[in-house]
């Protein structure tokens, strides 16, 4: 049987197994050249493990991808990637609070793109996307295109805002290969994006932000209504209190007189 020589075959950027492999050379470059600088400079192990950890964790999730194990309960390991990054995202908005900086708010916007970016596509496929009515969310609207191209920019963004503050020629070999992480894993999501709706997986998208600009617009009218009913009710009983104060004055005024 001849080969189809017509057959196109895609890019590597097209490509999820190579996306996945490029992935692993990725996270074991961040990994080992840690621990390089981490022996130059006599820091503990414990240390760059911490450092590292979120790495050290989608590392294993892409080696258990390659085996029918991490095939088997690939959106167990998901939703370990979600709940990981929700948490990220939440610590850094923490460090936005207690530190805010250019640095500090380009790495919440980072994690928040990714923390919504993996609930909104790895849910899809799963009972948590009826479970949670995630199809209500207004952030269905944003497309595959539009959350990609924010990751790559913002990463772009971070990586300078990082090398104009980073002295040492380690820390810029860090950024870089940091910057490289966030697009290979955004392209990641992006091709199982893809997958969903090559397979016809519809997110049955129910919520806009339309309607949450306008429930927020009525939260706030409805609550400036309560305010200004509730000032005015205490004016008029201050009003009423000075009124009662003043006659009671006069009162008094006019006794003292007769008496006088």
């Amino acid at each position: 049987m001849k080969k189809d020589n017509n057959k196109v075959k895609p890019k590597w950027y097209n490509n999820e197994t190579v996306i996945s492999n490029f992935m692993l050379i990725v996270l074991a470059a961040i990994i080992l050249y840690s621990q390089a600088f981490a022996i130059r400079e006599d820091l503990f192990l414990g240390s760059v493990i911490n450092h590292n950890s979120l790495y050290f964790i989608v590392l294993a999730y892409f080696i258990l991808i390659k085996f029918s194990f991490g095939k088997k309960y690939f959106n167990y390991l998901n939703i370990v990637l979600i709940f990981l990054y929700s948490f990220i995202a939440f610590t850094s908005l923490l460090t936005v609070i207690q530190s805010f900086s250019l640095h500090t708010m380009l790495v919440f916007t980072l994690n928040f793109v990714f923390a919504i970016y993996l609930i909104h596509i790895f849910c899809r496929d799963t009972i948590l996307w009826k479970e949670f009515r995630l199809n209500n969310s207004p952030f269905n609207e944003l497309t595959n295109e539009w959350l990609f191209n924010c990751i790559i920019l913002v990463s772009i963004f971070l990586l300078l805002v990082q090398l104009i503050s980073t002295v040492d020629a380690r820390g810029v070999v860090i950024s870089v290969l940091d910057m490289i992480y966030y697009m290979i894993f955004a392209r990641y999501i992006f091709l199982y994006r893809e997958f969903l709706d090559h397979k016809k997986i519809d997110i049955d998208n129910e919520g806009n932000f339309n309607e949450a600009k306008e429930a927020i617009k009525e939260l706030v009218e409805d609550t400036t209504d309560k305010v200004e009913d509730v000032i005015e009710d205490i004016s008029s009983k201050v009003k009423e209190a000075k009124e009662d104060v003043e006659k009671e004055l006069k009162k008094k005024a006019k006794k003292g007189d007769k008496k006088e």
